[in-house]
């Protein structure tokens, strides 16, 4: 009888153990960070892996340690930066394990543009590599760099190069497409507005290819690097006729028209308060942190730290 009795009290205890545990384990859960758009609770923020590109190597152990940083502090997706796809598909399958295990959307960026030589190659394998990660089917490019490295007079591209631009972007949109993966171009160095004349620019490029959709840097229209500074305003008048042709955005920032992108967010000329307006108002749901990105791996923890800080102060993030 006593042992019954000892019986019953161990499994009690065992009972009351799991329960705690379990009530313990539900709570951690529900106290886990979350990043949520004050006002646009359907937005996503992310960041790109770029960031880290001066501190960490691209390859699995350094991505897996990414993607669970950005599960643990709140975020909803990554922007997988693969200059030239040279993830195998082994390290995909392997990327796309902790990626759903961590419940974190991954985008695919290749880092070259449509006119460089052997884009083609890179963006077929950039594309079986898409296929592979969980997320929103997104693959992502430069639409501009290397046509412009050699003349430094050089505005936008003449009307050869638009052409050969439009008929590359609308190929590798409708290849994309066919596999259920939304194609995007990054605005990079190129003018956003042409002058219809003698030389062309990104707003130009995405009415001939409609299509293609567009990953805007909010920074890069207004950097010093930019062939020509835009208008903020013209911008923002552009980006309101876009729709769903407007997929992510990259919160970058550059203090004064003509400056150096910032390791953390900061003012910019175009307001990234506008932007997120603009993305909700329009149903654009990605925001990624793109940072200029520095040498220090903690340092690099510490910037993003600092931009959500500066996001929940501006109001854009909750607190």
């Amino acid at each position: 009888m006593k042992k019954n009795v000892i019986i019953y009290q161990t499994l009690t205890l065992l009972m009351l153990f799991v329960l705690f545990f379990e009530f313990v384990s539900c709570n951690s859960k529900n106290d886990k960070k979350s990043l949520i758009f004050r006002d646009y609770p359907n937005l996503k923020i992310g960041f790109s892996t770029q960031n880290f590109q001066n501190a960490l190597p691209v390859n699995v152990e350094s991505l897996s340690e990414i993607i669970k940083y950005a599960s643990n502090e709140g975020y909803q997706f990554i922007e997988l930066r693969d200059n030239l796809a040279n993830l195998t598909n082994a390290d995909c399958k392997i990327l796309a394990d902790v990626a759903i295990k961590n419940k974190i959307e991954v985008i695919y960026e290749i880092h070259k543009n449509l006119l460089d030589s052997g884009y083609i190659e890179v963006f077929n394998r950039g594309l079986v590599n898409t296929l592979l990660l969980p997320g929103p089917g997104i693959m992502r490019t430069l639409v501009s760099k290397s046509e412009f490295d050699t003349d430094a007079t050089k505005k936008g591209w003449n009307r050869d190069e638009l052409t050969q631009l439009i008929k590359l972007s609308d190929s590798c949109a409708l290849i994309a497409r066919g596999k259920n993966i939304q194609f995007v171009v990054e605005n990079l160095n190129e003018s956003f507005f042409g002058d219809g004349k003698s030389y062309y620019g990104l707003t130009d490029l995405l009415t001939g290819s409609p299509g293609t959709g567009l990953q805007l840097d909010i920074s890069n229209p207004f950097r010093k690097s930019s062939r020509e500074i835009a208008d903020p305003e013209k911008v923002i008048e552009y980006l309101s006729t876009l729709g769903n042709r407007w997929v992510i955005s990259h919160l970058k920032t550059v203090p004064i028209l003509g400056g150096d992108p910032q390791p953390c967010l900061t003012d910019n000329p175009l307001a990234i308060e506008k932007v997120i307006e603009m993305m909700g108002k329009q149903n654009v749901l990605y925001v990624a942190l793109e940072l200029a990105p520095v040498a220090d791996r903690q340092q690099c923890f510490d910037n993003h730290a600092k931009s959500i800080r500066f996001l929940i102060d501006r109001g854009v993030l909750k607190k």
